[in-house]
């Protein structure tokens, strides 16, 4: 087997990887680290692609059934699926938002519910917006409006539901976990 250092998509680590198999330019590898599998297109002894382009490793603090939604969003945008991935960050999004105690309803007035209980800020709030209105987009054919949803829209969604993870559910463990080591 062909041993080659490699960025991981799967653990993120730099590692030797092994050729399993390959046809043309398509080689299929495995980290030496992780097992994971990786698909790489290789033109003129070149990456030119490959799949995963990655597989984002979350704070353990997000919840779960999160987490997951938006890991698939990620992947969806990574292979050019913006409708995909748009419609997977306004799940993950609202999954959160009733988590967080907002009632079950429509989505619009489950975030504006969060702002009014403090759970989140007014620019948070307005982001959720766009992440509601941009999955509509992907999730709903009216008006043909399916092709609305650029690359640049997915991944403003990703970005945002990135912070958006950050501010509800990482840092407040982080200072809650800072808090608890002060005490002791």
């Amino acid at each position: 087997m062909v041993k080659e250092a490699f960025l991981c998509p799967h653990c993120g680590f730099y590692s030797t990887i092994s050729l399993m198999a390959y046809h043309h330019s398509h080689h299929i590898y495995t980290c030496d680290k992780c097992d994971g599998i990786t698909l790489l297109i290789i033109q003129n002894k070149e990456i030119v692609d490959q799949y995963p382009k990655r597989v984002p490793k979350l704070d353990p603090a997000i919840p779960t059934d999160v987490a997951n939604d938006y890991v698939e969003a990620v992947k969806c945008f990574d292979i050019g699926a913006n409708k995909a991935s748009a419609v997977m960050c306004r799940r993950a999004l609202q999954t959160s938002v009733v988590q967080k105690g907002a009632a079950k309803g429509k989505l619009n007035d489950q975030i504006d519910e969060l702002f009014k209980k403090g759970i989140i800020t007014e620019d948070i709030m307005n982001w959720s917006h766009e992440i509601r209105l941009t999955g509509n987009i992907g999730a709903h054919p009216d008006q043909d409006g399916l092709e609305n949803v650029t690359p640049q829209d997915a991944e403003e969604l990703i970005k945002f539901m990135e912070e958006y993870l950050n501010y509800v559910y990482i840092m407040p463990a982080k200072v809650a976990e800072k808090r608890a080591r002060k005490t002791k």
